[in-house]
């Protein structure tokens, strides 16, 4: 998804609680448009269908774990690119490796700061969207690039 001027990048929020997607939802919906699931299952099914731009992912579930959710993320061709931050209560050093391993660009715990959950969500989005732009860049060598490097550029400056 490209942000434009009336386009809101997708943050896709999961969690089996209902009270910490609420908190998150109420962080981070002025700014982005969000998806919710409570389920690992459901999470990969948004994923497939919306293409968001960053997943929020606890990593304690029943059924499917956070790992199990992030793992499947990163082994699918078409979302294997979108940032995931595990959002959790397992504050110690031995989870957040085991998060960053399964493929997790950040780890934040719980419970969350606001402000640090808004700055990790923005700059990650940020890096995603730089890297699709180089992607596309490279990939449509036969499409003059002043018009696509003018269309990307515009999706990035949303965020200065």
């Amino acid at each position: 998804m490209n942000a434009t001027s009336t386009e809101k990048n997708r943050v896709l929020i999961v969690d089996d609680e209902p009270g910490n997607i609420k908190i998150l939802a109420s962080v981070l919906s002025a700014d982005y448009a969000l998806s919710v699931a409570t389920s690992g299952a459901q999470a990969l099914q948004i994923a497939q269908v919306q293409a968001p731009d960053i997943v929020l992912l606890d990593m304690l579930m029943p059924g499917m774990d956070g790992i199990q959710v992030c793992e499947a993320l990163k082994a699918d061709e078409a979302t294997k690119a979108i940032p995931v931050i595990f959002v959790t209560s397992m504050s110690d050093a031995m989870n957040e490796e085991r998060g960053l391993e399964a493929g997790a660009v950040d780890y934040i715990s719980k419970p969350i700061s606001p402000p640090i959950v808004k700055a990790r969500v923005k700059i990650h989005i940020q890096n995603y969207l730089s890297r699709r732009f180089l992607e596309n860049l490279l990939a449509n060598k036969e499409t003059s690039l002043d018009e696509t490097a003018k269309e990307e550029a515009e999706s990035l400056l949303v965020f200065f």
